[in-house]
């Protein structure tokens, strides 16, 4: 009888050891046509600036997380080709190329962006032609002259540049396992002398 009790105890135990163990399986689902040319930028995108990154905003990251999860990137913007923009916007992006999200962002690099979507929530990613300042001398020339951007600063108010705080996360999990364990042993602990005593 206890054995089998210790059994199903051991198995609860693995799977939820499990739980914490098993890594989420990626699937590498993006990929990109041909770039269009600028004329056909200009056309199709809603915004087209340089700007120097401020911050970029990352979700934390969970138990439940998903690639396409969303990236805020806050632009100090320098020069516009198209879009009516303040000297400040924000650009989102996926958390990842597998799903079309720019990586390369960094903060204090200076960028030519190409956004789509909606004035309000411009949208970019890994097929949209994005290139640090230094790398995109021919993209400037084919653009021509831009324009400054208003003055006016949006009012959203930037949150600062989180990171994925993974650390404590481990920290946290750790704990709950170690503690589960322990709690395990004493019950198969209390179980095993019961069945020596009789």
């Amino acid at each position: 009888m206890w054995k089998r009790t210790v059994m199903i105890l051991l198995s609860y135990l693995i799977l939820f050891g499990m739980w914490f163990v098993i890594e989420p399986v990626t699937v590498n689902a993006c990929s990109c046509a041909e770039l269009p040319s600028i004329e056909e930028q200009l056309e199709r995108k809603t915004a087209i600036f340089t700007g120097k990154i401020l911050s970029v905003t990352k979700p934390v990251q969970g138990k439940i997380w998903s690639s396409a999860d969303p990236v805020k990137v806050l632009f100090e913007v320098k020069t516009v080709w198209k879009g009516e923009l303040g000297s400040q916007t924000t650009v989102h992006t996926a958390l990842s190329s597998k799903s079309c999200g720019y990586e390369g962002f960094e903060v204090n690099k200076e960028y030519v962006v190409f956004a789509y979507g909606d004035p309000d929530r411009l949208e970019t990613g890994r097929c949209e032609g994005n290139k640090t300042l230094a790398s995109a001398q021919e993209e400037l020339k084919a653009l021509g002259a831009g324009y400054e951007p208003s003055k006016i600063i949006p009012q959203e108010i930037p949150l600062e540049v989180s990171s994925i705080n993974m650390e404590a996360d481990n920290g946290y999990i750790t704990i709950v396992f170690v503690s589960v364990i322990i709690l395990t042993t004493f019950i198969l602990l209390i179980i095993f002398l019961r069945v020596r005593r009789r």
